[in-house]
């Protein structure tokens, strides 16, 4: 491991020098009394630096901490770069978001505070800085960022540099697609600054990415663009039941079940009353009254198993590890409260993904997909569906169902799952607080750290397995 746990503690200088480190540090890293480039965030600035027999601590000049906005009293990691004579302070993992309450330190994050808590948290425990902000936060002539970070329990605006990656968490599609959010992400690259999650995904986009690599379409229900009439006229010809889904939909919002039935046809949406069409024509005037004027798709209908008209699906969150790599995280099933959705924003349930398997039904064929033919499945798309995007992707939500023949179908890929409360799964949610850290917040710092030069390692134990430190 080639950094140093520290806190970095202001001093009264009666001497030169900006720094001193612990002299295990500089034996560590071979480095005598010299003048160094300091750096954190985007900030760097030279500085005499030297010894000292104190450990765990590092005295720096108040002008130093000043120049590189660097917080005293936070515990960071230090790395020293000898080919360069850079020591980096970090890592420094900067949160885009669309809004906070200065008014609220306790909650300025509304019902994803506690995701914030634990990302904050646990990066102070291992070592490290989180600081959320807004795009209007940030001036990049001064190439600093006014933003949010939690300290003794509360969250604090404060003046940091300009971070060493960002984690795009804005929920508004309509100003991520904005020609600012454009040249605000053009300005990252600029800064060399990694920017991952960069957009929702639209449903479309995903269908044709996957569609034409082999390895994937096998997964891919029949999906067209609703332009007019025809496509929903062909689509009922051929599939008795038919969704109709926003392209940028979420949460299950906007879905519309049809049916083809004996004397035409039938809709229906979540929490709402069945409606019957005698005429294609009829069904499509509808459609176009409820989908008014928004991008939408239509999807083949599946035969999901499921629990007393209850259909199930499998959430499965991927994610990028401390190497850079794609893994699984964590999978759940979910029990719709309807025949429609199966979201847990629309009244939906988890239960286990093996007892899914288990217990819902009914199965035409003796083949039934086992948790790791999910996994395998969730790994395969999440790869094949970055090659084929733009920009820089660190987790993906991906939903699958499986259907009565034990076939494993994409149902969608969400790059934005949702940290409010109600979606961590049961066994965290039912843990007495104060409880552990859900294990989608450790990944993500996990590949913070590495993106920001700081990849974590795992550690063995004597008489133990190896665990991520």
């Amino acid at each position: 491991m080639s950094y140093v746990p520290t806190v970095l503690q202001s001093y009264d200088p009666k001497t030169d020098i900006d720094l001193y480190l612990p002299q295990a540090c500089l034996r560590k890293w071979k480095l005598a009394p010299s003048t160094l480039t300091v750096q954190f965030g985007c900030k760097t600035a030279c500085a005499r630096v030297k010894g000292m027999e104190r450990s765990g601590l590092t005295l720096i000049r108040p002008s130093l901490a000043h120049t590189l906005h660097l917080p005293t009293g936070v515990p960071l990691l230090a790395r020293f770069y000898a080919s360069q004579q850079r020591l980096v302070f970090g890592p420094y993992l900067g949160v885009l978001v669309s809004r906070y309450d200065t008014q609220s330190p306790a909650a300025p994050f509304g019902p994803f505070t506690s995701f914030f808590n634990e990302m904050a948290d646990v990066c102070s425990r291992r070592g490290g800085i989180v600081c959320a902000f807004r795009m209007q936060d940030v001036n990049w002539n001064q190439q600093i960022v006014r933003g949010m970070i939690r300290r003794s329990g509360e969250w604090r605006q404060t003046v940091l540099p300009l971070p060493q990656c960002i984690y795009n968490r804005l929920v508004s599609r309509k100003r991520e697609q904005s020609e600012a959010m454009g040249e605000w992400i053009q300005r990252c690259k600029e800064f060399n600054i990694p920017f991952f999650n960069e957009q929702f995904l639209n449903k479309w986009h995903v269908h044709t990415a996957l569609e034409n690599e082999p390895a994937a379409a096998e997964h891919l229900p029949r999906t067209v663009r609703y332009y007019g009439l025809t496509d929903l006229k062909q689509m009922l010809e051929r599939h008795r039941t038919v969704y109709a889904k926003p392209a940028n939909g979420s949460m299950g919002r906007g879905i519309i079940r049809l049916r083809r039935t004996g004397g035409g046809y039938q809709t229906t949406r979540p929490g709402g009353a069945a409606r019957a069409f005698s005429s294609i024509s009829g069904l499509h005037q509808y459609l176009l009254s409820r989908t008014n004027g928004k991008p939408y798709l239509l999807q083949q209908g599946l035969p999901l198993i499921g629990i007393q008209q209850r259909p199930a699906d499998f959430r499965v969150l991927v994610q990028k590890d401390r190497r850079g790599e794609w893994v699984v995280t964590s999978m759940v099933a979910r029990l719709g409260q309807n025949s429609v959705v199966s979201n847990v924003s629309r009244g939906g349930a988890m239960i286990g993904p093996a007892q899914a398997l288990r217990i819902c039904g009914p199965w035409a064929a003796g083949t039934r997909p086992t948790v790791a033919t999910l996994r395998s499945v969730a790994l395969k798309l999440s790869r094949l569906l970055e090659q084929s995007l733009s920009g820089l992707y660190a987790e993906f939500g991906v939903d699958l169902g499986v259907d009565i023949r034990g076939r494993v179908w994409l149902l969608e890929i969400n790059s934005k799952p949702s940290k409010s409360a109600n979606t961590v799964p049961l066994a965290a949610r039912e843990e007495a607080p104060p409880r552990r850290a859900r294990p989608s917040v450790l990944r993500m710092l996990d590949y913070a750290a590495y993106l920001c030069g700081f990849p974590r390692t795992a550690k063995k134990s004597k008489g133990k397995k190896i665990r991520r430190r």
